[in-house]
């Protein structure tokens, strides 16, 4: 017999050898003088005897001998690339393998590009591989029938998180970052080396998060509670809120320590990323070194602190306290939440120290300095978009929840990273598909104010609107002066001591309330409301009070196309060729497969085009014009060539140990183990 390659020449072997049951291996081969390929071999995976192993170098990892010496095999000749048998031994000295374990010879087992792709793609969403593979076998109709086995899928997936950072991980993020900015998508990074050029500070953004900025930049969250990396990194994303009152990440930083140049570096490298642009409010956690930072870059913006935070906070210190009602509801929760001017919330905190003797207590007393951060009756002239809630804290932690894992490497959590961003933005444009098919419900069908609502704002804000404004019906004005252009209003009600002073202007439709529900969150309070719907006849909103970060087209005049375009294309043209063919194939295989007929039909068709499919891209090698043969490598998108980045020293996190954590009962067994021994050696 012979054969065209060296391919061919194996595959029919391997194939007999399958049939009939054992494994195939590449033997010798011999070249000429000339280095060109004469004589070649195939044995049986059961030919030679495993080499002996001294008892010094024993290893843990039990393995079973399978070599036996077998003399079966086949040999070829060369001459001008036709491979000719010369000699063929089938003669074997073990037993063949059974029919039903024939698909575990290692020489069957072959993941292919398919199945990479699918498992490439499972894993990149979250989905382990044993899951991931188990779905496969699912779909191939057993696993006898999808040609590799778990750990086979195990192995592909680690070598390919090794090739990953095979440059080093943290030169090759720099190398993918550098990668994203040449294909002209508006991405920038920066980062800082040490003296031993290791990593120690990386921020980036994209295009995209940067016009995600302009339009909702006025609010950002900055939390570094997370530590998703081996080398314990602080992770530090810039979050935002857009209009749907959904995440938005503007970008991310990997901080090595919690220090204020570290800080400073952070908010100044955004600072420049986003065009000079402060924000009105950022929230953070109560950190002295964030807090010495922010004063330092943003010096305008109001800093204030996450009330999520304060209250597990005050878990920890005055949990005594928060678990009696009459502290808990008649001072607590009042100064954290609904004190609306400062002299309310100085008046209620003395009370709550004189009446429950806290004095002496540090923490409350801390609290109190930093009052102006976090107490709403000090937060009313600035913009917050309502993010002191507890339920708005929570979601801006669990942003990153799906990433957790102190093994990641920074490769790996930017790859996750940018998921992440990808089904924000995709939940994004469905809310505005949401908007722009249809308005909600409103409950109130007379009323002009709310049928203009529903027509700018988006549906979750308009919800927001709808429930401030249904108050209405319970507020009224009590009296009411003028002062010239001006007039004043004191609206209230009956069944509450509190009063709110709101000034309206008829000629400009200028309105202000003491309450400043606009200045905080950008829509008009039910007082405002009132006086325009009870008192001036007022049918719609006034423009001044509807703002566009709150509207359908907050992001109309700053969102670029082009940016879009060029975000898509930084993803490698082979990808999205796979992508587009598999979503056209999978329709076609659905319906073949209802029937004998069809499936036969699509088989031959199928062998067919695969000839076609090579035949043309034989005749295409070495054109210009065709990419499929070499895809982008971002190895070689380097910048700085002269500058080698090295990955950062493995750090154990504070407090946690490299051990599995031992249960109360083995504690109390080793103690009273010691404290035996201890009698023992004293006695």
């Amino acid at each position: 017999m012979v054969f065209a390659d060296e391919n061919e020449a194996y595959n029919t072997y391997n194939a007999y050898a399958i049939c009939k049951g054992f494994g195939v291996r590449k033997g010798q081969k011999a070249n000429n003088s000339k280095g060109v390929l004469r004589r070649c071999t195939f044995v049986c995976n059961c030919e030679g005897h495993s080499p002996p192993i001294p008892p010094h170098e024993q290893r843990d990892v039990y393995r079973t001998v399978k070599r036996t010496g077998c003399q079966a095999c086949i040999k070829f000749k060369i001459e001008d690339g036709v491979w000719e048998v010369t000699k063929f031994e089938d003669v074997h000295n073990h037993p063949f393998i059974d029919d039903k374990q024939k698909h575990l010879i290692r020489s069957y087992r072959h993941i292919t590009d398919t199945s990479k792709g699918i498992l490439t793609s499972m894993t990149g969403a979250g989905i382990r591989a044993t899951k991931a593979y188990s779905y496969l076998c699912d779909e191939a109709g057993g696993s006898n029938n999808i040609g590799f086995t778990l750990r086979d899928c195990q192995n592909f997936l680690q070598t390919k998180r090794r090739n990953l950072i095979c440059a080093g991980d943290c030169q090759g993020l720099i190398n993918h970052f550098n990668y994203l900015q040449s294909n002209g998508s508006n991405f920038s990074h920066t980062f800082q080396l040490d003296e031993e050029q290791r990593l120690t500070n990386v921020f980036w953004s994209d295009g995209v998060s940067k016009l995600d900025y302009e339009s909702f930049g006025d609010v950002v969250v900055f939390d570094t509670t997370y530590r998703t990396n081996k080398y314990n990194m602080i992770c530090a994303p810039f979050v935002g809120l857009n209009h749907h009152w959904k995440n938005v990440l503007f970008g991310c930083a990997f901080l090595m320590d919690e220090t204020i140049g570290s800080f400073v570096w952070a908010f100044r490298s955004f600072l420049e990323v986003m065009g000079n642009k402060a924000p009105k409010t950022i929230f953070t956690d109560q950190d002295h070194a964030m807090a010495n930072a922010i004063r330092t870059v943003f010096p305008n913006s109001d800093h204030r602190l996450c009330i999520w935070h304060i209250g597990k906070n005050a878990t920890n210190h005055i949990s005594h306290l928060l678990g009696k009602p009459s502290f808990r509801d008649k001072y607590w929760h009042k100064v954290l939440y609904h004190c609306e001017s400062e002299i309310e919330m100085e008046s209620t905190w003395k009370a709550m120290c004189e009446e429950w003797n806290l004095g002496d207590n540090k923490w409350l007393d801390n609290m109190y300095r930093l009052r102006h951060k976090w107490c709403p009756a000090f937060g009313r002239d600035f913009f917050s978009a309502g993010i002191r809630s507890t339920q708005r804290s929570e979601s801006t932690n669990s942003v990153f929840q799906e990433m957790a894992c102190k093994s990641m490497t920074l490769s790996e959590f930017v790859v996750h990273y940018e998921k992440q961003l990808e089904k924000m933005r995709n939940t994004e444009i469905a809310d505005d598909f949401e908007c722009a098919r249809g308005k909600p419900y409103i409950m109130v069908e007379n009323s002009g104010i709310l049928q203009h609502a529903a027509e700018v704002y988006t549906h979750v804000i308009y919800r927001n609107f709808q429930a401030e404004f249904l108050y209405v019906l319970s507020e009224h004005v009590l009296r009411s002066e003028t002062d010239g252009p001006l007039h004043t209003y004191i609206v209230g009600t009956g069944s509450s001591e509190r009063k709110h002073i709101v000034h309206f202007c008829p000629s400009d439709s200028t309105i202000s309330c003491s309450c400043k529900l606009f200045e905080m969150q950008g829509w008009l309070c039910r007082h405002a409301l009132c006086v325009l719907t009870n008192v001036a006849k007022v049918t719609n909103i006034p423009s001044k009070y509807i703002l566009k970060r709150w509207t359908k087209v907050a992001k109309q005049g700053t969102y670029c196309e082009d940016v879009a375009q060029s975000s898509h294309h930084a993803v490698k043209s082979k990808t999205l060729r796979l992508k587009r063919l598999m979503q056209l194939a999978f329709n076609v295989m659905n319906d073949c497969a209802n029937h004998d007929v069809t499936e036969e039909l699509a088989t031959t068709t199928l062998l067919h085009l695969r000839s076609e499919v090579t035949k043309k891209m034989n005749s295409l090698i070495g054109k210009d014009h065709v990419d499929f043969l070499v895809e982008g490598n971002e190895s070689e998108y380097v910048e700085n060539r002269g500058i080698r980045v090295l990955d950062p020293l493995q750090r154990r996190p504070k407090g946690v140990a490299n051990t599995r954590i031992k249960g109360a009962t083995e504690k109390r067994k080793r103690k009273a183990s010691s404290c035996v021994e201890g009698t023992l050696h004293k006695d």
